[in-house]
């Protein structure tokens, strides 16, 4: 049985907001997901990959895109304030981005591949938000 088309909306929507306002969990898998705002105290929490697929000032922009990646790439999937990162290129310098986080640059750009997409950049990152 489907999901109605306004029930599935208002569960993207509410995913949306919970990934804006969760603070970023702190990763000790490779490719656990970082959601939320940065911490002001945090240190650097831990060097990935990031290749990213779409970078939004709202985090509702990313909606569609959060709905199609979710399963295709699981617990790589990151939505999170660009605020949450150093390494990003410059030009990146607010809003939301999303994408897939990888030990290694081969395999976030893999990730996304197989998620039948392709990556806007893929940079080193450290994730400076924490749990």
């Amino acid at each position: 049985m489907s999901a109605h088309p306004e029930h599935r909306r208002a569960a993207i929507a509410a995913i949306s907001i919970v990934l804006a306002l969760t603070a970023c969990s702190r990763s000790s898998t490779p490719n656990e997901p970082a959601y939320g705002t940065p911490s002001p105290s945090a240190s650097p929490v831990v060097d990935r990959w990031l290749a990213a697929v779409g970078v939004a000032l709202l985090a509702d922009d990313l909606d569609t895109l959060t709905e199609r990646l979710l399963e295709p790439l699981g617990e790589a999937l990151v939505v999170s304030p660009v605020d949450c990162f150093e390494g990003l290129p410059a030009d990146v310098d607010d809003g939301y981005l999303i994408g897939a986080l990888a030990e290694s640059r081969d395999r976030a750009e893999a990730l996304v591949a197989e998620a039948g997409e392709r990556p806007l950049f893929t940079a080193s990152v450290t994730m400076l938000c924490t749990d």
